[in-house]
């Protein structure tokens, strides 16, 4: 997790990249391409979407047992919510996060997203 100046603007197009999973992202990629910082959460946010499509059809099938699946269900939802809510913390602190499987998905989609990092070191915060 690497911390970085950037402007508040930038800021807060990477974090409505990631308060409107998928949406956001592709506002940011299309109105604000040159901002690093919000490209960077703009591929993060698509990459959750496309985890949370993948983790409903997962509680689907799971909520066809009874009891368990439910409770399973349940544990799934409440860790995206969590998974959101440190997202949007960490888009507002200026930070390149990379939790687990979303960030392995955005590289897929942009395998070019660790030059985001390495090109906005900058001056530390």
């Amino acid at each position: 997790m690497n911390r970085l100046e950037v402007s508040e603007d930038e800021k807060i197009w990477g974090f409505i990249a990631w308060l409107i999973p998928l949406i956001g992202g592709i506002l940011v990629l299309v109105l604000k391409p040159s901002y690093r910082y919000a490209r960077y959460w703009a591929y993060l946010s698509i990459s959750f979407f496309i985890v949370v499509v993948g983790a409903q059809l997962v509680s689907i099938i799971f909520d066809l047992i009874p009891i368990i699946g439910k409770l399973i269900s349940a544990l799934i939802g409440l860790g995206l919510l969590i998974t959101w809510i440190i997202g949007v913390l960490r888009s507002l602190e200026k930070t390149f996060w990379k939790p687990p499987v979303i960030y392995d998905i955005a590289k897929i989609i942009n395998p070019k997203i660790d030059d985001y990092i390495s090109e906005s070191r900058g001056t530390p915060v």
